[in-house]
């Protein structure tokens, strides 16, 4: 029960409907996420156009983040803004169901290209408002546990999503399952947004500039410099493989859609432990370190699909993966909170996205071009080599952070 008086962002009530927004929201992202690449195979694209989806997405991301950064800061209106974004973004869905009736070819290809790059890229507009406001209604104290059973019931949402469009998708057939995974997925994401705008605003509203922080002010911040920058790397490296796990498990391995479903089902519900796991870890020893714990272990997982050679190879790989990227995931976040100073955060968390838009866009354009070129191996091994490296300097901030948290009690 809500105490009389407390604040809006604090609120028992406000916390349980933000959970439902992540249960819904997860399940309508099931029915794309996994399946928009194969929809774009299906419609005839190719390695080359599934590298410039992924790689357009984050740019798109990246050039949305700084303007809603100022008008999270000067309109105010945080929640509205994420609403606007997330509205805009799921009418996609309706495009895509419609599509096949009226284009085919080069231009269908092209249209789910670049329609799926606005879809994922809109997001920027609203992620510095979204994560401002995520700061004010979750304390502090409670940030790991909480988010961690947010995630989970997103986790459980995900995993039947994955699983029913799966199964959808193969049962209909052709492009007649894409089409109707996208209605629903849409239907669901409808009821999800009415949820998120029945939230109350946190704050009349942060701290008001003119503009941006510049590079100068970031300097005297060094740590968070670090983390800018080895984001940068992170990014970089997952995105030069990440966009083709699944085309590669479809065209090179033989999985069709409900093969698809059900591996990613797997990392689903093993995602379930490690939120649990690392939200406890993460309010018991800090998120940077329980990040450290997760991370160090990701490296291996693109090396492992250097050994698959059927898709039932990848079901220990996504068992793994799901409860590995479950811990990271969440300890990233609250360490993004942890950084950012609470009154400008819409401005540090615009810069963190920033970079990352930009690394994650240039990794899937160089992957796309060496898949073209290559081969899907390459890939792999080098997309470990760098999240590796990342950790490493993952290391060095976590240890910086400690070291300045000692001298500081």
């Amino acid at each position: 029960m809500e105490e009389e008086g407390a604040p809006p962002g604090n609120s028992s009530r406000t916390l349980r409907r933000f959970w439902w927004d992540g249960v819904l929201a997860r399940l309508s992202d099931a029915f794309v996420v996994d399946y928009l690449p194969l929809f774009a195979l299906a419609m005839g694209a190719g390695p080359r156009e599934i590298g410039w989806l992924n790689g357009l997405a984050q740019l798109i991301y990246a050039a949305l983040l700084i303007p809603g950064a100022r008008l999270a800061e000067r309109w105010g209106r945080r929640k509205a803004l994420v609403v606007i974004a997330v509205g805009l973004a799921r009418a996609n869905l309706v495009f895509w169901t419609l599509l096949p009736f009226f284009l085919s070819g080069s231009a269908a290809i092209w249209s789910v290209v670049l329609t799926g790059a606005l879809r994922a890229g809109l997001w920027g507009l609203g992620a510095p408002a979204w994560t401002s406001l995520v700061g004010e209604w979750v304390p502090l104290e409670i940030r790991g546990r909480y988010f961690g059973w947010r995630n989970i019931g997103s986790g459980v949402a995900g995993l039947i999503g994955v699983a029913v469009a799966g199964w959808l998708i193969t049962a209909l057939g052709g492009l007649r399952g894409y089409q109707a995974a996208f209605a629903l997925a849409f239907a669901l994401g409808a009821i999800g947004l009415a949820v998120f705008a029945s939230l109350p605003e946190a704050s009349p509203g942060v701290v008001r500039a003119k503009r941006l922080p510049p590079w100068r002010e970031i300097r005297r911040h060094p740590v968070f410099l670090s983390y800018l920058a080895t984001a940068g790397i992170w990014n970089f490296s997952l995105f030069l493989a990440g966009p083709f796990f699944n085309v590669h498990l479809v065209r090179n391995l033989g999985a069709d859609a409900r093969a698809v479903g059900l591996l990613t089902a797997v990392s689903a519900f093993t995602a379930l432990f490690g939120q649990a796991f690392f939200g406890r870890w993460s309010d018991r020893w800090g998120a940077p370190r329980a990040l450290l714990r997760a991370g160090f272990f990701i490296p291996l997982l693109p090396w492992a699909w250097l050994l698959a050679r059927s898709p039932w190879h990848i079901v220990p790989i996504n068992a793994l993966a799901g409860f590995l990227w479950a811990g990271f995931d969440l300890c990233n976040f609250n360490t993004l909170l942890f950084l950012s100073p609470e009154e400008t955060r819409p401005r540090y968390a615009a810069l963190y996205n920033l970079i990352v838009g930009i690394a994650s866009a240039a990794g899937a354009a160089v992957g796309g071009w060496m898949a073209s070129h290559w081969g899907f191996y390459p890939l792999f091994a080098l997309s470990g080599l760098g999240r590796l490296l990342a950790m490493g300097l993952y290391a060095q901030i976590v240890l910086r952070t400690l070291a300045s948290s000692s001298r500081a009690s």
